[in-house]
């Protein structure tokens, strides 16, 4: 099993690499649909540190009486059906009734595993692996207050509570905790219920221009987003090539004026409505179903993510700079289909030689070299420009 605080204690949460888990709770549906095979439990033992979470409310039965149930979801909002209900029983409070947001998908497998389970999953883990800690980040869910009171009735004592930057917490401060952070919207629907950080909801704020870190907001602050249109549908290598581009392109806007402890997010996935996921995932991680060595991984696309976060006077390719390389790595690197292979790989980033890194980056820049002078054309040595 893949363990963090074998880095050090002392590590802040913006000083390592680990794995983030897309659409976590998908593990089952059609080819175009499925994200994930394994469990939250299983993906935590693989490395997964990250767990995405979309979470809505659909009816247990087709009987018009029956209670809701909320569970992960994997659609483009452009498609869910949703409607609000009132007095609506919630299977997952005991049955007790409650207003409540339904949704509908117009084609079956959408839905994925039951938040009551992931939860439960998430606190196990942390129970037998005391050293360890989890983050579960709630994005585009319907009813944010019964899912933080369902969080706060499952994970129990297991519910990290405090107050300032994530960024800066330690893995000592981390640890036998998990974290459940809601986005903006989340946290204002559910703050004048109650919960807010010091009860174990947390913040979760996208810096779009990678400006504006405050060390004092109670949550986790990040630049990046997922690239890729759900509806586009191009070929396998399009999509791939337009979220290595895309990629590049958000990390370079997010390294503008950031400070040192606003952390990466690298989505390496090409999910979408068309087409097998698992494919395209295979694809992109190459034989095997995983790069079998750094360059591979830094051609496709996480070297483009590291040099867009470097200070413009640092160049890859200098050994001088290695070290740099190392600090400015994207700390959360999303993944489809999480096994203990992607996790490792991602893992051991936390501890490749930063003169392994420098030559990964002098071999793809004489390889860029080569094709410009096949082309005739004379390529200058520059860095990424900032957008």
């Amino acid at each position: 099993m893949i363990t963090y605080h074998e880095l050090g204690g002392g590590k802040r949460l913006c000083d390592i690499v680990f794995a983030g888990s897309h659409d976590a709770g998908i593990t089952s549906g059609d080819a175009n649909v499925q994200t994930q095979d394994l469990d939250i439990f299983k993906q935590a033992q693989a490395g997964v540190r990250l767990f995405d979470l979309r979470i809505a409310a659909t009816k247990s039965s087709t009987k018009s009486a029956s209670p809701v149930l909320l569970k992960a979801v994997h659609a483009d909002p452009r498609v869910m059906q949703q409607k609000e209900k009132t007095g609506k029983p919630v299977f997952d409070l005991g049955g007790r009734k409650a207003n409540v947001t339904t949704t509908k998908l117009p084609v079956e497998g959408g839905f994925g595993m039951r938040l009551v389970d992931m939860l439960q999953q998430a606190k196990l883990f942390i129970k037998y692996h005391p050293s360890e800690f989890l983050l579960l980040k709630f994005d585009k869910c319907t009813n944010w207050t019964i899912i933080a009171e369902i969080c706060a009735r499952e994970l129990g004592t297991a519910l990290f509570a405090g107050t300032g930057s994530l960024n800066e917490k330690t893995l000592d401060q981390l640890k036998q905790h998990v974290v459940v952070l809601f986005t903006q919207n989340g946290v204002d629907e559910v703050a004048n219920q109650g919960y807010i950080s010091t009860t174990g909801i947390w913040g979760c704020k996208r810096l779009d221009d990678g400006t504006g870190y405050n060390s004092g907001y109670d949550g986790l602050q990040y630049v990046g987003k997922g690239g890729t249109d759900p509806f586009d549908g191009n070929s396998d290598m399009h999509k791939i090539a337009s979220n290595i581009e895309t990629q590049g392109g958000l990390m370079r806007i997010g390294a503008r004026n950031s400070d040192p402890e606003v952390m990466g997010m690298m989505y390496w996935t090409t999910t979408g409505l068309k087409r097998s996921i698992r494919e395209r995932n295979s694809t992109m991680w190459g034989p095997d179903n995983r790069p079998t060595l750094l360059t591979d991984l830094w051609m496709a696309g996480f070297g483009a993510a590291i040099e867009s976060r470097l200070p413009t006077y640092v160049v890859s390719t200098d050994y001088a700079n290695g070290v740099a390389l190392k600090v400015f790595m994207p700390n959360i690197v999303m993944i489809d289909f999480a096994d203990i292979d992607k996790g490792k790989f991602i893992f051991e980033l936390n501890t490749k030689a930063s003169t392994e890194l420098t030559q990964t980056a002098i071999k793809i820049d004489q390889a860029h070299q080569l094709t410009q002078q096949g082309q005739g054309g004379v390529r200058r040595k520059q860095r990424p420009p900032l957008l």
